[in-house]
């Protein structure tokens, strides 16, 4: 049977433990995008400064560094239907504190200092849980679904959590906070991690793929002997490697674009900060329609292509969003200081959004489609987590620099300059492309005895 088409879907919905924690992901990661935007759009309005929000995109990636490598290790020795419970039972206790400490230090006008330190403590506590749920999440797919099917899984998976990442970002974050205000939205993302924790409850235990002993000095020597045997096979298999790499970057170009979104639609446009999801919506369906397209008919072109194209087309989409917004330096906002060109520029913008998404879907989907199908069971829990340790490790740097270069020369100009580097990536990941073709066409000569072409 063709996996990729409709009937692979059909086959997945039957599956009600696929089910159950494909509702999990939905029903959290709306919870953590809209509960994480609100924190954006309340540092956006006390600070105005993209250098603040970069502060908080770091405090967020800073756990996947320092914890990833453990996490890989839990997750192949704990059973991950445990790991997934504990994570979003936790992630209901902070944000619960995240939600009461908000509505204390918004209507007590405490001062700013200790206002973001706050904040940045909570979000670097949340995205420590996540570190453990993501990676048992990403190796639990395989053993609910057949291999044939992994593709279209991926595909649903990337649909949704586009889907969770519109609701959160369009619904909790700015309706939210126009209509039940900070408070009420955060209380709103509580609720929707008890849901989560009772979804993944109902996932029958799978088995622990090896025994947890805790003996002193020589188990933690064996520990850190498999957090070794892990960043070695994923950086050993280059097929493996260059795709979680391609995933690093569409992880941090989504941090960036998280980053510069609000300051964009505030200090570019001349928009609400929490407006800008208007402007950028588009990017999530982008992902959605790209996933739904990848799904059925992603077989018919090989995936690392795939993925060189997304790239290509991602540099393309900043370029767009960089000459939409006036090319340089924002001076006085675009919408007020040129009334007449909301509507023409705000189509140029979602239109470069979507673009932009449609790229992150098609560099995501086969990546991650290729890790999954060549690593052994044992090890896909580590390699995952070597796959969330690069993608924030290679993340922070940026963030470093890229939000006070913002506010130095303007989001403009940054965006421009990051399409360049984009490009100059994907010229040096379609290079290699053609490499790894041409060895592969070697070796194949060689074993049959033909000459090459």
């Amino acid at each position: 049977m063709d996996s990729l088409t409709p009937r692979g879907y059909t086959a997945l919905l039957r599956n009600r433990n696929f089910v159950a924690i494909w509702l999990a992901q939905i029903v959290s990661n709306t919870a953590l995008n809209g509960a994480f935007f609100v924190q954006l759009i309340l540092i956006e309005q006390v600070t105005g400064s993209s250098a603040h929000l970069a502060a908080v995109i770091l405090a967020f990636s800073l756990p996947a560094v320092l914890l990833s490598a453990l996490a890989g290790l839990i997750v192949d020795r704990v059973p991950k239907k445990l790991i997934m419970v504990a994570s979003n039972g936790l992630r209901v206790f902070t944000g619960a504190a995240l939600a009461l400490l908000a509505g204390f230090l918004v209507t007590n006008k405490l001062n700013e200092i200790f206002f973001l330190a706050a904040i940045y403590i909570l979000v670097f506590l949340i995205s420590a849980i996540g570190q453990f749920f993501a990676p048992a999440e990403g190796a639990m797919i395989p053993l609910l679904v057949r291999s044939e099917n992994l593709l279209p899984a991926n595909s649903l998976f990337t649909i949704t959590f586009t889907a969770s990442q519109i609701i959160g970002l369009i619904i909790l974050a700015p309706l939210g906070v126009k209509t039940i205000g900070v408070n009420g939205s955060l209380w709103v993302a509580v609720a929707l991690y008890i849901v989560a924790t009772i979804c993944v409850a109902i996932i029958p235990r799978d088995q622990m793929t090896r025994a947890v002993k805790l003996d002193g000095l020589s188990e933690a020597r064996h520990a850190w002997n498999e957090i070794r045997e892990g960043w070695h096979f994923a950086i050993t298999h280059r097929a493996i490697f260059v795709a979680l790499l391609q995933l690093s970057l569409v992880s941090m170009l989504t941090m960036v674009m998280t980053m510069l979104a609000p300051g964009y639609a505030a200090r570019v446009l001349g928009l609400e900060a929490e407006d800008a999801t208007y402007v950028f919506w588009p990017a999530g369906a982008g992902m959605f329609l790209a996933s739904i397209l990848i799904g059925r008919f992603g077989h018919r072109v090989s995936r690392p292509v795939l993925a060189s194209v997304g790239m290509f087309g991602m540099a393309l989409a900043y370029v767009g969003l960089s000459w939409a917004g006036g090319g340089g330096a924002e001076q006085t906002p675009l919408f007020r200081a040129h009334p007449e060109l909301v509507p023409s520029t705000a189509s140029f913008v979602m239109l470069f959004s979507l673009m932009t998404g449609v790229a992150m879907a098609v560099i995501n989907i086969p990546a991650q489609t290729i890790v999954q199908e060549h690593t052994r069971d044992e090890l896909r829990g580590r390699v995952m987590a070597v796959q969330f340790t690069l993608a924030n490790a290679l993340g922070i740097p940026p963030m470093l620099f890229i939000g006070n270069l913002a506010d130095i020369f303007g989001i403009p100009r940054v965006t421009l300059v990051i399409a360049i580097l984009i490009v100059l990536l994907a010229a040096l990941n379609l290079a290699w492309l053609v490499w790894a073709t041409r060895q592969a066409r070697a070796r194949h000569n060689a074993r049959h005895g033909t000459m090459p072409q």
